[in-house]
C-alpha cells in the first residue's frame, strides 16, 4: 500500500492483456464491410480475395467456378471479395486488405468436369507466419466439404474437425486467456518481487533488530504471492464476465494453479532480488527471466525436461488440462510438489545469498 505506483502496474497489466484481446476479439467478430449479408463468421474469420479466370462451361446445369465460390463465401472462415483481375488482388494483398488471395485458373470446370486435378493458386504475404497455416486449413475444408455435396470423393477420406473439450463461451479468448493467467501471474509477480530486497533502505534499518534475514524473506516473499492471488482474481474475473467464458473446472481449481505461479513467481523475484546489487541489475535480470520463459514456456517448441522443471513450463499444461478437460487438480499431485519444491530452493538459495550480504544497496 505505501507504494501505490507498484500496486497500479499490478492491476494494469492483468488489465490491458484482457483488454487488448477483447479489443482484438471485437474487431474479428465486427468483420468486413465486404461481408455478405446474414452469414455467421468466426471471430478470426480471415479475408480472401478470390479471381475467377474461368470462363468454360462444360458442366451441366452450373457454373463450377461460381458454385466453387459461393462455397468460400459459406464457409465461417473466409470473407471472400471477389477481384477482376490478379493484379487487383495482388495490391490488396499488398495493403492488407486481405490476408490471401485465390486464382480459379482457365479450366478450373473442365478440369473437375473430365476428372482432371483443378489447381487453384492461393497467394499469402511471406511475411504473414500466422496466417499461413490457417489460410490452406480454411480453403483444404472448403475443397473437401465441396467435394463431398458433388460425390466427387471416389472413397476417398474426408476428414470432419470437431473439437472437444471446448469451454463455453469465446473459444479464441478461452484458449489464449487461460495462457495469459498462468504466464501474467507468473511473470507479474516475479516482476515485482524482482525489487523487494535490492536497494530496501527500510529493510536495511529493521535488520538491525532482532529480526532474522530468513524472516525478512519470508515476508518479503508471503506479501507477494498475496499480491499475485489478488492479481488473479481480477484475471479470471476479467476473463469470465467479459468474454462469457465458463471453464470446465470450478473456481477453486483454477486458483491453485494461479496460486502455484504466484508461490513460484515470488520466491524465483526476491532469489533475483537477493543476488542483484542494483535496482538496475534487477531489472535487466527480469527481462532476461522474461524473454527466456516466452521463448520456453509457450509450448511452441520442444523444450524436453524442461516441461517437467519449470514452474510456468507445468502451470500452462495444468490449466490447460484442468480448464478445458476439466482433469482433478489432485492428479498433478507430481507436478505441484514440484513447484513447491522450487519455491523452497529458490527461498533456500535466497537466504544463502542474503546472509553474506552485508548492504542491500
Amino acid at each position: 500500500m505505501n507504494d501505490r505506483y507498484a500496486l497500479v502496474l499490478i492491476f494494469m497489466l492483468p488489465g490491458m492483456i484482457m483488454g487488448t484481446m477483447w479489443v482484438a476479439i471485437q474487431q474479428g467478430s465486427a468483420g468486413s464491410p465486404f461481408a455478405g449479408g446474414g452469414e455467421t463468421k468466426s471471430s478470426d474469420a480471415m479475408v480472401l480475395g478470390l479471381v475467377d479466370q474461368d470462363p468454360s462451361d462444360t458442366f451441366p446445369s452450373e457454373d463450377l467456378s461460381e458454385n466453387f465460390t459461393q462455397y468460400l463465401r459459406n464457409s465461417p472462415d473466409f470473407i471472400v471479395i471477389t477481384y477482376e483481375n490478379e493484379d487487383d488482388a495482388l495490391v490488396a494483398l499488398y495493403q492488407d486488405i486481405v490476408n490471401a488471395y485465390a486464382v480459379l485458373g482457365y479450366g478450373f470446370e473442365g478440369n473437375i468436369t473430365n476428372d482432371i486435378p483443378a489447381f487453384v493458386e492461393i497467394h499469402i504475404s511471406s511475411t504473414n507466419f500466422m496466417d499461413q497455416a490457417a489460410v490452406f486449413s480454411g480453403f483444404s475444408d472448403v475443397v473437401a466439404e465441396f467435394r463431398r455435396d458433388h460425390g466427387w470423393v471416389k472413397g476417398e477420406i474426408v476428414a470432419a474437425r470437431i473439437r472437444e473439450f471446448e469451454p463455453v463461451g469465446d473459444y479464441s479468448a478461452a484458449t489464449f486467456g487461460v495462457f495469459l493467467l498462468v504466464f501474467a501471474v507468473f511473470i507479474g509477480v516475479a516482476a515485482t518481487a524482482a525489487q523487494a530486497i535490492v536497494g530496501d533502505v527500510p529493510l536495511n534499518r529493521m535488520l538491525l533488530t532482532p529480526a532474522t534475514k530468513m524472516e525478512a524473506i519470508l515476508s518479503k516473499t508471503i506479501a507477494y504471492f498475496l499480491v499475485g492471488v489478488l492479481q488473479a482474481q481480477f484475471m479470471l474475473i476479467l476473463w469470465m464476465l467479459m468474454f462469457g467464458v465458463r471453464p470446465n473446472t470450478d473456481y477453486l481449481t483454477l486458483n491453485i494453479v494461479c496460486g502455484l505461479m504466484s508461490i513460484s513467481g515470488a520466491a524465483l523475484g526476491v532469489f533475483i532480488s537477493t543476488l542483484c546489487k542494483t535496482r538496475l541489475q534487477a531489472n535487466q535480470s527480469f527481462l532476461f527471466l522474461l524473454f527466456s520463459s516466452f521463448i520456453v514456456g509457450t509450448g511452441f517448441m520442444d523444450v524436453g525436461i524442461i516441461d517437467e522443471l519449470w514452474p510456468l513450463n507445468m502451470g500452462r499444461i495444468m490449466i490447460f488440462d484442468t480448464a478445458f478437460k476439466g482433469v482433478p487438480i489432485a492428479t498433478f499431485g507430481a507436478e505441484i510438489n514440484i513447484i513447491l519444491a522450487f519455491s523452497a530452493f529458490m527461498l533456500f538459495l535466497a537466504w544463502l545469498v542474503f546472509a553474506r550480504r552485508k548492504t542491500l544497496a
